[in-house]
């Protein structure tokens, strides 16, 4: 069959039973699910319709030729006449091979599930930080990353609801709500210094630095003195009480604190020497609202990569 430029070939969603091989040309294809301002390019050799000829499924693409073109149509009929006189283990073989398309169907939405996420959490810190609030409307985070990158609605609100069973947001009508306005933005700087510099972000804590963090939590949730500033101090006398008791006989020490303090996430009351005792210093003090979302994050971050791709 013969097309000429401009002309369409066929319409996504329609149920042709067929399969075209392109024999010179170039077609355009477009969906719903991708920019139409990047449409897929099919030229002379691609084989388009595999799914619609062998399993009857609906166009995946609408195709439009964008130059005159010449395809080969391949329909059920003749695919089944074929069959009827070859051996029949070749219809074992197609069965196996539809298979492994779903299989490598439902691996690439996983993948673009997983590489639209930053996506996601950019615009999303974006929108927060246009708002005084901590909601975000669905229907406008969607439409920017379909400017962005062609995401559709349905793939951010399947993230979003990932990011709701994690705990990181909840939904409510059209609107996304948070209750940390640091959280998805550091949720997307571990993400980018991940692909960036292929290691392990600052922001991922060692254990003892999570169990630490969450002694120094509990006695500021305990402490009767009010925060200034957002910053909880709490003696080293009352870290090393609380360190043995929660992380079982644990001896609190100043190579224990050499990390948070190197990073800057607890501040000592004065100069920390490494190789001096811990009671040098009478206190340290750091940002609660910080300390909780790092321990957020390095609750969700281990499990994130995983319920991308259930």
């Amino acid at each position: 069959m013969k097309f000429s430029a401009g002309e369409f070939i066929c319409l996504e969603g329609d149920l042709s039973s067929s399969l075209y091989i392109v024999k010179s040309g170039t077609l355009y294809g477009t969906n719903t699910k991708g920019n139409p301002a990047k449409p897929k390019i099919f030229e002379a050799g691609s084989v388009i319709g595999v799914s619609s000829l062998l399993e009857n499924a609906p166009w995946e693409y609408t195709l439009r030729a964008q130059e005159d073109c010449e395809i080969e149509v391949v329909n059920r009929e003749n695919l089944d006449k074929t069959l009827e006189s070859s051996p029949t283990w070749l219809n074992s073989i197609i069965s196996f091979l539809i298979k492994r398309n779903h299989v490598s169907e439902e691996n690439k939405r996983k993948s673009d599930l997983v590489q639209a996420l930053p996506s996601l959490l950019y615009v999303f810190s974006g929108l927060l930080k246009e708002r005084t609030d901590n909601a975000v409307s669905i229907t406008l985070l969607a439409e920017r990353l379909a400017l962005m990158n062609g995401t559709q609605e349905e793939e951010v609100r399947r993230l979003l609801r990932k990011l709701q069973d994690l705990k990181v947001l909840k939904i409510q009508g059209d609107t996304a709500q948070v209750q940390s306005r640091e959280l998805i933005p550091l949720l997307y700087e571990t993400l980018r210094f991940r692909a960036l510099e292929h290691k392990v972000s600052p922001n991922i804590l060692s254990m003892t630095d999570q169990m630490m963090l969450s002694v120094f939590i509990k006695l500021s949730q305990r402490s009767k003195d009010p925060l200034r500033n957002g910053l909880s101090a709490i003696s080293t006398a009352d870290l090393k009480a609380e360190t043995k008791n929660s992380m079982h006989g644990v001896t609190l020490t100043t190579r224990t604190m050499a990390a948070l303090v190197e990073n800057k996430i607890l501040e000592p009351s004065t100069t920390l020497d490494f190789h001096a005792p811990i009671d040098q210093v009478e206190f340290f003090f750091g940002d609660f609202d910080r300390i909780m979302d790092l321990l957020e994050l390095n609750r969700i971050f281990p499990l994130l990569d995983k319920k991308l791709v259930e």
